[in-house]
């Protein structure tokens, strides 16, 4: 009897064990960059154009002879949009 759940239980495990490998070897999909749509390119070069602006202008407000006002002034107009 003793035999026979030693067998069982090898068995069982070997299942297991093999079931557990092949389920690891399994190769994932590759998956493709998405398209490049147009909209998207013109939106993104606008962003990059508005915070090239953006950050001109603070950088010209902190070299001004008051940072202060002008840093504020420059959040008073944004918070205003």
């Amino acid at each position: 009897m003793k035999s026979l759940w030693k067998w069982f239980i090898g068995v069982a495990t070997a299942i297991v064990a093999a079931l557990f490998f092949f389920k690891k070897s399994k190769t994932t999909p590759k998956q493709e960059a998405p398209p490049s749509h147009e909209v998207t390119e013109v939106f993104v070069n606008q962003i990059n154009e508005d915070l090239k602006e953006d950050l001109s202008k603070v950088d010209k407000a902190t070299k001004g002879s008051s940072p202060a006002k002008d840093l504020a002034n420059l959040g008073n107009t944004r918070s205003r949009r």
